[in-house]
């Protein structure tokens, strides 16, 4: 079964749509105070999301991949077992819930978006009519997700109105930026040591090798790709009691940097000087990442993978890693991560008071709402 990481950053960028009902009549799926969600604003989140998630999974809009099983874990790596459909159905109810607190927030805090954020909405929407081929030919292509150009337009307002709301509440990348309710070095550091372990490994390849040129280099393809092939039955075996060798002489005592050094295939050691710093989703294999969040700090274990062998050994976390740009390849989006977390943890006891109409969300879901490029 396909393993999938329940990740935190997919509510901070895809919760991205709110409405304005003032221009709506159709009937309320769920309020919040003055925020209301209508059922073809509903309709359209639903398209919108099942079309970001099918295309994240690399699956289709078929009965067939809706309905096969996969396991997800949850922040503490326990995997439950469901539908394709079911996972992208909760994920989905997550994500609209928090549109509906956030454009209610939004008018709470009295933010209005900027000119120029409105007029570029403007500008994107006419780029849509004019790719659709008129005004008609794109409510044509809208009316089967239940929206026009003008709800549309409503839509793209919108998701500038949650990214405005994100910057007034933790600021931004700026130099000097820290919005209302700035994130503290504690808290990064308490999402950082809740969430993260870091790892060194000595990397053997044990299924293909390079192709090297005369001067002993990497070959490549046209499209840049380094060149390889398989390695032959006694070059596969060597290379396995080369593992068998280093996990014995490890064990005796020998200095992991040093073996590390000189005999880890993986070039990223001489970049990522501190180690693996990685979550449960980093995109490392299942068998690499259940092994270091299953090891204890000082502990060796080794991992056989079908292309290689990881050595493993897992370290303390580097003090303030998340604010080392050395690691930025791997924590790249960490600071969004816990501004969707801290933004969930703050709206939580608001969700717990969203009415909802269950007959009209009984009507839409994953399964009979169809996709959408819009």
């Amino acid at each position: 079964m396909k393993k999938l990481a329940v990740i935190l950053l997919i509510l901070a960028l895809t919760a991205s749509f709110l409405f304005s009902c003032s221009a709506d009549t159709s009937a309320t799926v769920l309020r919040y105070g003055t925020s209301e969600v209508t059922e073809n604003m509903y309709t359209y989140w639903i398209a919108t999301y099942k079309t970001y998630f099918l295309n994240a999974l690399g699956g289709t809009d078929t009965e067939k991949y809706l309905t096969s099983k996969i396991s997800v874990p949850d922040e503490n790596g326990i995997d439950t077992e469901m539908t394709v459909a079911e996972y992208i159905d909760a994920r989905i109810a997550e994500i609209i819930n928090s549109n509906c607190i956030s454009l209610y927030l939004f008018d709470a805090y009295k933010l209005e978006l900027p000119k120029s954020v409105v007029s570029a909405v403007n500008t994107a929407i006419n780029t849509e009519i004019e790719n659709a081929g008129g005004r008609k030919a794109l409510n044509e292509a809208l009316a089967p997700i239940g929206l026009n150009v003008d709800t549309l337009r409503e839509m793209y307002l919108a998701d500038e109105r949650i990214s405005y709301l994100y910057t007034y509440l933790y600021g931004d990348d700026t130099v000097g930026s820290t919005g209302a309710e700035p994130i503290s070095t504690e808290q990064y550091n308490a999402f950082y040591e809740k969430n993260y372990v870091c790892v060194r490994h000595i990397y053997i390849r044990t299924a293909d090798k390079n192709v090297l040129n005369s001067k002993g280099e990497p070959t490549y393809d046209k499209n840049g790709n380094v060149i390889t092939e398989e390695l032959t039955a006694e070059e596969a075996a060597a290379k396995l009691a080369l593992c068998d060798d280093l996990m014995a002489r490890l064990k005796n005592g020998e200095d992991f940097l040093a073996l590390e050094e000189k005999y880890s295939e993986d070039a990223g050691r001489h970049t990522l000087k501190d180690g693996y710093i990685i979550s449960r989703s980093t995109a490392l294999p299942d068998a690499f990442i259940s092994a270091a969040f299953d090891m204890k700090i000082g502990e060796l274990r080794r991992v056989d993978a079908s292309y290689a062998t990881h050595i493993m050994i897992r370290c303390a976390l580097p003090e303030l890693g998340w604010n080392n740009s050395a690691n930025s390849v791997l924590l790249g989006d960490f600071k969004e991560y816990v501004k969707s977390d801290v933004y969930a943890k703050k709206i939580a006891p608001m969700l717990e008071k969203i009415e909802y109409d269950h007959d009209l969300m009984a009507k839409h879901t994953v399964m009979n709402t169809p996709i959408t490029a819009y």
